[in-house]
């Protein structure tokens, strides 16, 4: 009774949802996975085996590294144009344009900002124009760290400050302004990253506070990212045995299923820190690493480098790995998370038009007076 019960119900979602509903439901399995990873795309070294690997494993979404923005609205463009459905292209634009892309304006980075409070909000907007003109939809962006451990090596300049309230405004702030500039948020890296001296790209943080300090410290800035309309969060691979004992934030139900989307009610995309680094890597698989991240509750499975070998690497070994381990996944876990990829999606308005203007004064329009004029007050 409740099976005949279901199939007349998914057959009315797929007649009457949008557009992310009914193209779920003509999606094949494999199809599904692919909507669920994220690979590195530079337009430095367009290659057949980028192209290969999307169209062979119907990949979802792309990761911009490193080019020129003469280079990348073409590139993007092309890669929209041979794929099935509308990539979700993302982009590390933390300050700015300029931390991936040459002859690009970089904005002070969030430590200096901080100090500045009143201006972050137009630094965002900024950073939300300036990625929605050469086609970023997603910026992995803000850090809303707690910059409190002067020994860490990853975070440093990249956090607003010591004060968990004070980063907690900023990263309204900057969420907000990005919005306002036309590009999706994300923050990162939760449940925080701040208080260790280990660069989880080398090794496994280990944060060891209690649930109470994490309350009232690292949690602080995620839960006001939330309230003000965060579009997605990022995990960070950390040990938090306050909350896990057994494995990193990134594999943990507990963390990711239960504390964020289930006690803290967040609704948005849940996307890894890429999962090539070498906190993970040195201690699973590439299959056990990206199933175990699936199951604790990801969205978006994000793999991410810049250099011509590793990106190679990720697309030509990582990838087909990852694909082959996601096929014991339940599909009904697929469709949860995939659903809500696709509505992200719908939500941009990609299902209606995927491609990226050209304008003819491109360059000028990244280099607009104002913002040069804001960057050098600040500095001042």
């Amino acid at each position: 009774m409740y099976k005949l019960f279901i199939l007349p119900l998914l057959f009315l979602t797929s007649l009457y949802g949008g557009w992310a509903e009914k193209t779920l439901s003509e999606l094949s399995f494999q199809e599904k996975i692919g909507q669920m990873i994220v690979i590195p795309a530079c337009p430095r070294y367009e290659s057949d085996t980028l192209r290969a690997t999307l169209k062979k494993y119907h990949i979802g979404a792309i990761l911009v590294k490193q080019g020129h923005p003469l280079q990348q609205i073409p590139f993007l463009n092309t890669l929209q144009e041979e794929a099935k459905l509308p990539l979700l292209c993302t982009g590390d634009a933390e300050w700015g344009l300029g931390m991936r892309m040459e002859e690009t304006l970089s904005f002070p980075k969030n430590a200096i900002l901080g100090r500045h409070p009143d201006r972050i909000h137009e630094v965002g907007t900024w950073i939300g124009k300036q990625c929605h003109l050469v086609g970023i939809h997603l910026n992995f962006a803000p850090v809303v760290d707690v910059n409190n451990n002067p020994d860490n090596p990853i975070i440093g300049v990249r956090a607003f400050g010591a004060d968990p309230q004070a980063v907690a405004q900023c990263g309204k702030a900057m969420i907000q302004g990005m919005q306002q500039g036309g590009v999706l948020t994300c923050a990162k890296h939760f449940p925080g990253h701040g208080d260790t001296d280990t660069d989880s790209h080398k090794g496994l943080p280990r944060i060891p506070h209690s649930r109470d300090h994490l309350e009232t410290i690292e949690f602080v800035p995620f839960k006001q990212a939330i309230v003000s309309g965060v579009d997605a969060i990022m995990t960070g691979h950390l040990m938090l045995p306050a909350l896990d004992p057994d494995v990193p934030a990134t594999l943990s139900k507990r963390i990711v299923t239960n504390l964020l989307q289930k006690e803290w009610g967040f609704e948005g995309l849940i996307i890894t820190d890429a999962l090539n680094m070498k906190a993970l890597s040195e201690h699973y698989t590439a299959g056990e690493i990206a199933t175990q991240a699936l199951l604790a509750g990801h969205d978006l499975l994000l793999y991410g480098a810049h250099r011509y070998d590793d990106v190679q690497g990720i697309l030509t070994e990582l990838i087909p790995a990852v694909i082959e381990a996601l096929q014991k996944i339940p599909e009904e876990v697929l469709d949860r998370h995939v659903l809500k990829v696709l509505q992200m999606k719908e939500k941009l308005g990609l299902h209606q038009n995927r491609f990226t203007p050209f304008p003819d004064n491109l360059m000028d329009q990244l280099h607009p007076p104002e913002a040069i004029t804001l960057i050098e007050s600040i500095q001042e």
